[in-house]
């Protein structure tokens, strides 16, 4: 059975509304998407780390308690774990305010075997962080060698600006490995000040980029491979959160890859109109997400999925 891995920071979401707090559970981009991929019984495991903490402790249980293999988490000890501080405006969009793990231990990047046609997604400042980048480049390129599909959302914040000029090359290397690259418009305006998905996948395809999708809120998502571009509207709605949108919408690529059977040997050459349905699963997934303060959708929402599976 093909197997999905994520990978990227685990964090303690707390989100905050007309400056009082509202809502708070576990969250990172790459552990929302795991646990939306746990809710529809996909086999998924999160590589990722926190203390072992009061914090650290809600995680993993959270994490086992969706369905989420956590055999690769790394914890440490006489640590702190992540928290995330989300400020909704009057459009409930975010801002955040990240506070770090605190350890004095190495980092250590779990992993498993990685086999063809096995899905692996990765990003955020995990992707590029240099305590552990030699760890997850060996295995990256080793995934890429044993034919797995990889997918990378860089997830690039404006708080890790100050840190461009050293981190471009990781987020380079990513690229250049990767099947899919899926980012936001924040993302690239962010990494390189381009300002649509055209002037971007100009810089990104002489990097090795091969399928681009690129998303942009309310003004939909845009498609961009050498065979392909089109543009796909986003749903209409009035958002009451944001947070988990763009990490749902990769649950839904991740899922329709698998409803789909796209392989490795078939991932540069989806046709038109799979794109279609692939795409159209990842936005209502984000649709879904936005219409509530949850990180992830919602069991009813995943067995509805199934259901109709």
């Amino acid at each position: 059975m093909r197997k999905v891995l994520c990978i990227g920071e685990a964090v303690y979401d707390i989100i905050f509304k007309n400056e009082q707090p509202v809502e708070a559970r576990p969250g990172g981009a790459m552990l929302n998407t795991s646990i939306s991929l746990g809710r529809l019984n996909v086999p998924v495991s999160f590589s990722g780390d926190f203390a072992n903490d009061h914090v650290g402790r809600i995680i993993l249980n959270y994490l086992r308690n969706n369905n989420v293999n956590t055999r690769y988490v790394s914890m440490y000890e006489n640590a702190r774990s992540r928290i995330a501080l989300a400020f909704l405006d009057k459009q409930n969009n975010a801002d955040y305010a990240f506070y770090k793990l605190r350890t004095d231990q190495a980092l250590v990047l779990n992993v498993p075997d990685i086999k063809q046609d096995d899905i692996v997604i990765f990003g955020s400042y995990f992707g590029i962080k240099p305590e552990i980048r030699e760890q997850l480049k060996a295995f990256l390129e080793k995934a890429r060698n044993n034919k797995a599909i990889l997918i990378y959302d860089p997830n690039f914040r404006p708080a890790h600006l100050h840190l461009l000029r050293t981190v471009r090359p990781f987020i380079e290397e990513n690229i250049a490995v990767s099947n899919i690259v899926k980012g936001s418009d924040e993302d690239f305006m962010n990494i390189y000040g381009t300002a649509d998905s055209s002037e971007t996948y100009k810089l990104l395809e002489p990097i090795g980029c091969r399928n681009f999708i690129y998303t942009a809120n309310s003004k939909g998502v845009d498609l961009r491979s050498s065979e392909l571009t089109k543009h796909y509207p986003s749903n209409e709605l009035v958002p009451v959160s944001t947070v988990g949108a763009g990490d749902s919408f990769n649950a839904g690529l991740v899922y329709a890859l698998l409803e789909n059977n796209i392989l490795y040997a078939d991932i540069d050459n989806i046709q038109p109109e799979i794109w279609d349905k692939i795409i159209a699963t990842s936005i209502d997934f984000a649709s879904h997400v936005c219409m509530i303060y949850d990180n992830y959708i919602t069991e009813e929402f995943a067995k509805n999925y199934i259901n109709n599976d």
